[in-house]
């Protein structure tokens, strides 16, 4: 076991009196793993993240690391690096000087040489794929230049765990993806804890062994990536993680794991049950590359027209709007060579899907 939270609690107090930033988050992280938080703004990730580092106090709740209590144990004394947006390199050094930064810290308490620390940069920026820019300053650097710079900085300690603050958020959508590969690279190839905040749900799906899905200051689910998508416990989750469709209206029986929600317009859609369906209020969640657009007729669960169709590259995106439930349905269909069987915006059409690819949902 690598870190444990548990109860933690945080607030802060503003011009409209004191917000609760953090409600009591519980998470066991095991050793070695990539976790990554996500959630809208203001729900609680960095905040927690920054507890985890030391750069916040909880008001209340606990953190452990391998057996030791470190909630009120300075941040350099953690053993825990984190890596922030900006990287904050620091200008006037070269970029050996920012990366050895740490190190010769240490070396005032003795705990480095001079040599060593001269191995241990080189050694770091090679594992960064940045051999050669030793003698350079940041702003001779790119962008993507610069964050590996930083990692390196924060690697070069060899902390037991890395934190990172929406590390890729400057980077243009090529360069990230590029990144996310690295920091993918770089986990497998070290062994270290990774604990990641993004606001990008494909990043964090692409990237994680686990993710926490945070709202109001609370974590929603803790799960493999496939698990969050494929089945969220709770509408909010399916809202946030993927494209989704959530057909509102009322539990009308369940048999075993099935259960049957009753829609506006009368049609009873089938689908898994989610744990702890508290009322009869409830939505069946179909993903919208879960969707086939067929004819209409019996096999069709619903009929519509469609109102929009997008082309997104790989696939084409369809709104279609439901007869009797005034609500439009989003369709992913995957790109064909040729474009025109599908159908053109107005066409009428059926929408099927399996019983398996939906999930009964609460909040």
């Amino acid at each position: 076991m690598s870190l444990e939270l548990s109860g933690l609690v945080k607030s802060f107090r503003g011009p409209h009196g004191t917000q609760r930033a953090v409600d009591g988050v519980d998470l066991v992280i095991p050793r070695g793993e990539f976790v990554s938080m996500i959630g809208s703004s203001g729900c609680g990730k960095t905040t927690t993240l920054r507890l985890i580092a030391g750069l916040e106090t909880p008001d209340s709740g606990s953190i452990v690391h391998e057996g030791r209590e470190i909630t009120h144990v300075p941040a350099a004394r953690r053993g825990l690096r984190m890596m922030f947006q900006d990287y904050a390199l620091f200008p006037h050094m070269t970029v050996g000087e920012n990366v050895a930064f740490g190190l010769r810290v240490r070396a005032q308490r003795g705990r480095h040489s001079a040599a060593e620390i001269d191995r241990l940069v080189d050694e770091h920026l090679e594992l960064v794929h940045l051999p050669g820019v030793r003698n350079r300053r940041p702003n001779e650097l790119s962008g993507g230049q610069r964050q590996r710079v930083a990692l390196a900085r924060a690697l070069v300690t060899r902390p037991d765990v890395l934190l990172f603050d929406e590390p890729l958020g400057a980077l243009d959508a090529g360069l990230r993806r590029a990144m996310q590969f690295e920091l993918k690279r770089l986990h497998a190839e070290l062994g270290k804890t990774f604990i990641y905040v993004t606001h990008d749900q494909e990043e964090a799906l692409a990237i994680s062994d686990r993710i926490a899905v945070m709202h109001e200051g609370r974590v929603l689910q803790y799960a493999p990536p496939d698990e969050i998508y494929f089945q969220p416990t709770t509408r909010y989750v399916a809202r946030f993680v993927g494209s989704t469709n959530l057909l509102d209206g009322e539990l009308a029986g369940r048999d075993g794991a099935l259960g049957a929600v009753r829609l506006r317009n009368g049609t009873v859609v089938r689908g898994l049950v989610a744990t702890g369906l508290p009322d009869t209020k409830v939505s069946a969640m179909i993903r919208a590359d879960r969707i086939d657009l067929v004819a209409e007729g019996p096999s069709a669960m619903l009929s519509g027209r469609v109102r929009e169709r997008l082309f997104l590259g790989t696939h084409d995106e369809f709104q279609v709007d439901v007869d009797g439930l005034d609500v439009d349905l989003t369709v992913h269909m995957s790109r064909r060579r040729d474009a025109s069987v599908a159908p053109g915006v107005g066409a009428r059409v059926g929408l099927r899907w399996a019983e398996e690819d939906v999930r009964v949902l609460s909040d």
